[in-house]
């Protein structure tokens, strides 16, 4: 596997991706050919109800529906393997998401994988897969709360684009993978390893006043400030920023990170606070812990998916109840009438 796929020179977020599939073919009966669903379990595979051109006002009852939750399967589907679409495979992508980020991180480092040990639990066995250490119960404590954190917030983009998968019949692994891609672009995921760069760019909290003068005098966007949802203190960073400096009290590389942000909370909020209400994010914080744990940075976003799994499999789950596809309207804004123009004539 290492020769066909050269981890340490990938993304890790491709790698997870990879992975992710690799854990597909493994678990499910859905990769044969008897597999794949069949339209029959669908009322409507993908019909528009009104014109395109017409801006959507909605229907009285669903166009797109499945006549019952569950796919058609084998006969002997069941013992033979899971049918990804069940519970099984939530949990197996809970727990392989966590094994594989591991695994990655060993790997991009020169080092071997190392077996998840029974004796620990979830949030534990991550840190000593990645670091090869058991982690003490402060660590494992913190680490199980930042998943908790980041398991699962509103209709994001990632969660969005597991939903549009799974809608249209898919399997749940392939909606992961979906929701892997999204979290992958630097809009959703990454926002905390460019704030810990941001931080060892300043160096320390004297810095900070003429670090943030130089840095809105040049229109530079601080990362780790501002939501799309939230235009108060997010309440994430109200649980992560006492665990960074709690955290920060046993370990001198993390203090001075920790002491610096503050002091850059403290620019930009008595900034930009009370005007633009942009205060500090999820991602602020969620980076200082994780270098405090010994997290390379560049496994901050995989992280990230090892919590969100977690809200993407529930949200698909609760979703198939009651299934119908996403199918979102576009309005055509451009010219009408226009004549065809023959191609040696344009």
């Amino acid at each position: 596997m290492m020769a066909g796929a050269p981890l340490e020179w990938m993304n890790p977020m491709a790698a997870l991706r990879m992975g992710t599939n690799f854990m597909h073919q493994r678990q499910t009966w859905r990769d044969s050919d008897g597999g794949r669903p069949s339209f029959e379990d669908a009322i409507a595979s993908d019909e528009d109800s009104i014109p395109m051109e017409t801006r959507p006002t909605g229907e009285e009852h669903a166009i797109y529906e499945f006549q019952r939750r569950h796919l058609r399967r084998p006969r002997d589907a069941r013992a033979a393997t899971d049918d990804a679409e069940s519970m099984d495979s939530c949990i197996h992508l809970i727990a392989g998401m966590a094994t594989l980020a591991a695994a990655i991180g060993r790997i991009r480092s020169g080092r071997l994988p190392i077996e998840p040990d029974p004796e620990l639990g979830h949030a534990a066995n991550l840190l000593y897969m990645m670091t090869g250490r058991r982690p003490t119960p402060l660590e494992e404590r913190v680490m199980d709360v930042a998943l908790i954190l980041h398991a699962d917030h509103g209709m994001n983009a990632s969660t969005f684009a597991c939903l549009v998968v799974a809608s249209t019949m898919s399997d749940i692994y392939f909606s992961v993978d979906a929701g892997i891609g999204a979290l992958n672009g630097p809009l959703h995921g990454g926002a905390n390893e460019e704030v810990t760069r941001v931080l060892g760019e300043i160096g320390s909290p004297d810095r900070v006043p003429a670090w943030y003068r130089d840095a809105r005098k040049a229109g530079r966007k601080i990362p780790g400030f501002g939501h799309r949802v939230y235009k108060t203190y997010d309440p994430r960073a109200r649980v992560l920023a006492p665990l960074a400096g709690m955290m920060a009290e046993s370990n001198p590389d993390c203090s001075q990170m920790y002491s610096t942000a503050k002091r850059l909370e403290d620019a930009v909020v008595s900034d930009l606070g009370a005007e633009k209400r942009i205060f500090p994010n999820v991602d602020f914080y969620s980076g200082i812990v994780y270098n405090a744990m010994g997290v390379p940075d560049d496994l901050y976003t995989v992280l990230f998916a090892v919590s969100r799994v977690a809200g993407w499999t529930a949200r698909v789950m609760e979703y198939l109840d009651n299934n119908r596809i996403f199918r979102p309207r576009s309005l055509y804004i451009g010219d009408f009438d226009r004549e065809y123009v023959p191609m040696e004539n344009r």
